[in-house]
């Protein structure tokens, strides 16, 4: 039998995965191949995107034998046919059960780094693949120049730079700017002479009459079904808006000019890395608080504190020179005390 891969295994959300994606890439570059076990969603993406060969379906009954005294047949000839299995999981019972197939070949990462380490997560991810020897110390720094630079810009040639992709959701509703506040923006965006388009995945498909309905709101509104439908869409924009979320990370990821706003949440762990990207959020004592279960505010006072016109700023700024002199005509920025990252 011939082994040529490495083998990703991952239970996580959309931005997690993406965020290992970097490392997934230099893997691949040193090793030839890889493959995923992962949500399906995700594996389609992850291949439509070329950052894997071949996906499997986490969610098949047959990887929920790996919980089991009794591993699927099927399953065990996968984890068999790869060189080594990188496992992006806090589960000691699962690197055990790995290490009976494949024996000094499994090497387990948490997902995420712990609260109290103050580190990106992609920088977490290939720290511990250096440690384990998997990459060179001198790797992290390529992988990351690489995916920092103009050159990892995956979007379509002929990419509309007018086209401006707004997403309001995220995988918690505590994680949410006022759905108000981006029908601002894209008002705003609108008057500019840009095009404002919203993304709404199933979570937020409720947001799709409130925003079919605001007044003067001329924008389209697209109801995403699927991960790889949504990559096509973000190949042909020219910036995207979001809130922290794992559609902020895609964005990123592919290259738009992106501006992440966060409330609860930490940016120094989970800010959407790309090639440029910038993150609002305000300058409180009490944020960030989501991970920690602490959130308290009824109204989340940190997202009270970021207004359009900080977020407008930010982007503006971003996208290039000349839209920062566009954008201080058509909008005054806020004197409120916030902060970008």
């Amino acid at each position: 039998m011939i082994k040529n891969h490495i083998l990703v295994i991952h239970h996580g959300a959309l931005g997690d995965v993406v965020s290992t994606f970097p490392a997934l890439l230099r893997l691949k570059q040193l090793f030839g191949s890889i493959a995923i076990v992962c949500q399906s969603s995700i594996g389609q993406l992850a291949q439509e995107l070329d950052i894997v060969d071949k996906w499997f379906p986490l969610e098949a009954a047959a990887f929920a034998t790996l919980y089991s005294g009794h591993i699927d047949p099927i399953v065990k000839n996968i984890l068999l046919s790869n060189r080594k299995i990188v496992l992006f999981s806090r589960s000691r019972l699962l690197e055990k059960t790995l290490y009976s197939i494949l024996k000094n070949e499994v090497y387990r990462i948490a997902p995420r780094p712990d609260l109290d380490q103050k580190i990106h997560v992609s920088q977490h991810i290939l720290s511990n693949l250096v440690r384990f020897r998997l990459l060179e110390e001198s790797d992290k720094d390529t992988c990351m120049t690489f995916y920092l630079s103009d050159s990892s810009d995956r979007r379509n040639p002929q990419h509309d730079p007018s086209k401006i992709i707004i997403h309001p959701g995220s995988g918690s509703r505590k994680k949410c700017w006022p759905i108000s506040n981006f029908i601002k923006i894209a008002l705003s965006i609108d008057a500019s002479g840009r095009q404002p388009e919203f993304i709404l995945g199933p979570a937020e498909y409720d947001l799709y009459d409130i925003l079919l309905q605001s007044k003067r709101l001329n924008a389209n509104v697209h109801k995403i079904e699927k991960l790889t439908e949504l990559a096509g869409l973000l190949k042909t924009g020219g910036g995207f808006i979001g809130n922290d979320s794992g559609i902020s990370h895609l964005a990123a990821f592919i290259g738009l000019p992106s501006v992440a706003v966060f409330g609860p949440s930490d940016p120094k762990t989970w800010k959407p890395m790309g090639r440029a990207v910038k993150v609002v959020r305000p300058d409180l004592e009490c944020s960030p608080c989501f991970e920690t279960g602490m959130v308290g505010c009824e109204e989340i006072e940190c997202f009270n504190r970021i207004s359009p016109e900080d977020v407008l700023a930010a982007f503006y700024g971003l996208v290039s020179r000349e839209d920062v002199s566009i954008g201080r005509v058509i909008f005054q920025r806020s004197r409120r005390s916030f902060r970008q990252v």
